[in-house]
Formats: structure tokens, sequence, C-alpha cells
């Protein structure tokens, strides 16, 4: 594909504006919470409060059970979709995701069979057994492997365990799931969980309206770009490629084949890419906003352009943070992915936050001064999130395997940048301190259990540095290095 001229030049803060306003976090949209992640982006279910926490962040107010009863009516469905990753999809993009997901899984599950002495043949035996086991209503796995006939399932042995499959059940479960027969639900009716019950699935509702699943593999991606850039673009090559799980040559081949429109973004991309419709608005001035919102642990605006560094004043973007996935961590300039759930002010990532499972409230902390209407904002809405946290799922997990101790370390984090005091390493358990620059003093919802005094109105008095070895001064962060055309 050759480069095209860009239709609009845009400067990162228009960019970042457009990127807010169609993560639905500039304003609240109309419509049921499944229209809206229609509109935003698909969720990520990773067993913890997350999903829960993105929702409300685009839906003000959106209680547990309104958007578990979403999955229970099928509205939403929990799937395997791009990279094969678990998402919340709307009924109207499962048959394309899980299509997408399927060409990718099968060609490990055709390596995991042969390798295990297992064949299709075999697979689809049991896949049928399955389905008339359903047909008597929802089932866990282990409840279906002893409703099935003696026999229907056998071991696979040391074989089988070599490539992590006990039994052929779990690859016919798949199967069923990709095909569109069977679905995942909620054991015990919450999204919180990575236990869940399967049944048939609908054949009818909304899965029924969704549009035909084009035959040719290119046309998928295709479709799947409109989506991905309908909420994300301008978005490059590199982050289509990224989200979907494929290579930059697909991704520019399905670019090419979606009619997406090219635009340049000063300090971001030379090249990126929007949908048709978006280049209007983005001819336009933003409308301003100062919308505060407490953003969930891995949510879409922080990750889906390679990190929080477009949407994060540059003057933090030498600050240390916890990531996901590298116990090192990394700054606010190059991190990919934070464990450290975050909140913007505005079109702006503002500081970070997270619940005290002691004091049962939500602690935050600004990397900033913020203006008063701003911690107003966010005062109430760490009581709201607080209170949904405490009362309706009783924990604040990010994942299946978050712990307790895990949220308490992250709590106590942001007490300490509330109070003043930063850590010079990421570790686990940080044992370095440092104090943070003149002038970047926090303030956290409430007081937390340490020696440090938080207050959620004033910003605490920096402590005197020592007069025989004065702090350094940091050094200033690199400035952001604008993407190459690719």
């Amino acid at each position: 594909m050759s480069a095209a001229p860009p239709a609009l030049r845009l400067d990162l803060d228009r960019a970042r504006a457009h990127w807010h306003l169609r993560a639905g976090l500039a304003a609240p949209l109309p419509g049921d919470a499944d229209e809206v992640i229609a509109r935003t982006g698909w969720l990520r279910t990773l067993g913890g409060v997350d999903v829960y926490l993105a929702a409300r962040a685009r839906v003000p107010g959106l209680s547990r059970a309104g958007l578990d009863a979403l999955v229970e009516a099928s509205r939403l469905r929990v799937i395997p979709a791009v990279r094969g990753c678990i998402y919340l999809v709307p009924a109207a993009h499962v048959p394309l995701a899980l299509r997408v997901a399927a060409e990718v899984w099968r060609k490990g599950a055709d390596r995991d069979l042969a390798r295990a002495g297992s064949s299709w043949r075999e697979v689809d035996e049991i896949a049928g057994a399955v389905a008339r086991a359903l047909a008597r209503g929802a089932l866990t796995t282990d409840a279906i492997r002893r409703a099935l006939p003696a026999g229907a399932v056998r071991g696979l042995g040391e074989a089988g365990k070599q490539v992590g499959l006990s039994s052929p059940l779990p690859v016919a479960l798949r199967q069923l799931e990709m095909s569109g027969v069977i679905e995942r639900t909620l054991e015990g009716g919450r999204l919180d969980t990575e236990r869940y019950l399967w049944r048939l699935a609908p054949r009818a509702g909304d899965v029924a309206r969704a549009p035909r699943v084009p035959d040719d593999a290119l046309d998928r991606l295709a479709a799947l770009a409109r989506i991905f850039c309908g909420h994300a673009g301008p978005a490059t090559v590199g982050d289509l490629a990224t989200w979907a799980g494929v290579a930059r040559r697909d991704a520019r081949a399905a670019i090419a084949r979606a009619a997406l429109v090219p635009v340049a973004v000063a300090g971001y991309a030379d090249e990126a890419w929007v949908v048709p419709e978006d280049v209007e608005a983005l001819r336009a001035p933003p409308e301003p906003t100062a919308r505060v919102a407490l953003l969930a642990f891995e949510d879409g605006y922080c990750v889906a352009h390679g990190g929080p560094r477009w949407l994060v004043d540059p003057a933090h973007h030498a600050r240390r943070v916890r990531t996901w996935g590298n116990t090192k961590g990394a700054t606010l300039g190059d991190a990919t992915h934070l464990q450290t759930r975050t909140f913007c002010v505005g079109d702006r990532l503002g500081g970070i936050w997270e619940m005290d499972p002691d004091a049962g409230s939500v602690l935050w902390a600004s990397f900033a001064p913020l203006a008063r209407a701003a911690r107003a904002d966010l005062d109430r809405l760490a009581t709201e999130t607080g209170r949904f946290l405490d009362e309706q799922l009783g924990h604040a997990r990010s994942f299946s395997l978050d712990t307790v101790d895990g949220v308490r370390e992250r709590a106590a984090e942001v007490a300490r940048v509330a109070s003043g005091r930063e850590r010079l390493e990421v570790v686990t358990r940080p044992k370095v301190m440092a104090k943070a620059k003149s002038g970047s003093k926090v303030t956290a919802r409430s007081k937390p259990k340490s020696k440090a005094k938080v207050t959620a109105r004033s910003q605490p008095k920096p402590k005197a540095p020592a007069k025989s070895k004065p702090q350094p001064r940091p050094k200033a962060p690199a400035k952001p290095t604008p993407r190459s055309r690719r």
C-alpha cells in the first residue's frame, strides 16, 4: 500500500481529545451499557473487578447487577477475542470476534492434539455429547464431565501433560464455543471470576442481527480495523497490529481494505488512521471537558496507543510506576502496561488510585496539584467507587491471581505518593524512598493506615532536606519521539 498524503494534520492535543471522546470518557453516552461498550471498545475480563470499573467509567453509576444482567441476557458475551484474550464483547461483534479467535486457536489445537495422541474425530464425538448434556441446562466444566456417559472422555496421559491437555474435553468446549454452539455465562452470577458455566448459545435475538462475518480473512481483519479505529483512531499500523495480534503487513493490508483515512499527528505519528466519518469531527475544535474518571487496570484508554505517555504531561514522563508483567517497573514515558490504576482529569492522566482494603475506602494521589473542582469530583468518585467495591463486590482484586496483600501494597504506594514520599526503585516491597519534587504534592481521599498524614483537602507540607546533603534535582524527562512513518 503506497503512502497517501494525510487528509489532516493534527497536533497531539487534538488527537488526544478525540481518543478521550471516542473512549466514552469525555461525557456519558446515551444507551445501555452494551450499546456504549460497542461504541467505546471491548473490555478485558481478567477475573477481577476491573471489567466493572471500566464499564462504570463510561456508564456512571452502573451497578454490578446491571452489568451481570446484560451477560445473562447474552447482550454482552464473555468470549475469546483478539489475541485469544478474554473480553466482554457486545452481541453484534461476537460472531466476528469468535471467528478471528478461532483462526488463531485452531493452529495451536491441531498441534497439541497431534502431540497428545488425539484427533479431531475424537473431539467431535465429545462435542456432540457435551451439546446434548447442555440441552438440559447450564453446567460447569466439572459437571459436564460427570454428566457425560462413562468412558466418553479419556485421559491423555503423559503426552497430554506435555502440551497441557489432560483430556480432549477442553478442546471440545473451545470448539463448541468458537463455532457459536455454546457460550460462557457467569458462575455465581458475576464477572469477577474466571470460573464459568457453559450453556447453549442463543440462536435468535441480538446475535441473529449481527453483521454477517466475511468469508475472506482479509475482509474479517478489515472489519476489525474499522471497529478498532472507530474507538481508538487516530491509530497507527502498529497499534492495530498489537491489539489484533497480527503482523504489521496484515494490519496495513486490512487498513487499505477498510478504506480508512490517513492523518498525521505531530509528536505521535506521521501516519495514523481514522474511520472516514471521523474526519469532519477532527476538523472542528474539541468540546472542552474537565470530566474526572477513575480508570480500570488495563483500561483501553491507557493501552490502545502503546502506553500512557501520550496521555501524561511530559513533565511526569520520568516518574517511576508499577508495570504489568515486569517487576522492575518503568516510567510513565516508556511503560506500555501499568499495574497501578489511574484516573484522568479531562483527557490527561492526572494520577493514581487504589482501594484501601483495610479502611474500606479509595485513596487517590495526583501527579501535580489539581483545581478545587477536580479534587471535589475525585472525592465524590472515590466515595462512590469505594462503596461500590465494598458493598457490591466485596474486594478490589484486579485479576484472578491478585491478592488482598497485592491490593494493600498498591494502596500503600498511593499513600506514599500522596504524603510526598516516592519510591526510587519499583520493587514488590519497596524500601528505598525519595522525596517528591517541590510542587508535586498530592492528596488522597481518606487517611491510610500509615504514619504519613494524608488529607483530602490540603497539600501536606514537604520536609526540609538535610543541609549537609541537599537533594539533587531530577533529570528532565526525555521528549517524546514521534513514531516514524511505516
